[in-house]
């Protein structure tokens, strides 16, 4: 969610601000339904400490 390449306590932290939150495009949002709830979290919580990037052509 911050974009820093790790899966850690800070994305969990915007998770928890934006938790229960209904309004527009929210990053937090992992499961596109527009609700930032448990259901993200559980997207989440497996990928903790992963690390993560974007494959360009």
């Amino acid at each position: 969610m911050n974009q820093d390449g790790v899966v850690d306590g800070l994305d969990f932290n915007d998770w928890e601000t934006d938790n229960n939150a209904f309004a527009g495009y929210i990053t937090t949002d992992f499961n596109g339904d527009g609700i930032v709830d448990g259901l993200d979290f559980l997207i989440w919580e497996p990928n903790n400490n992963a690390f993560v990037g974007m494959v360009t052509p």
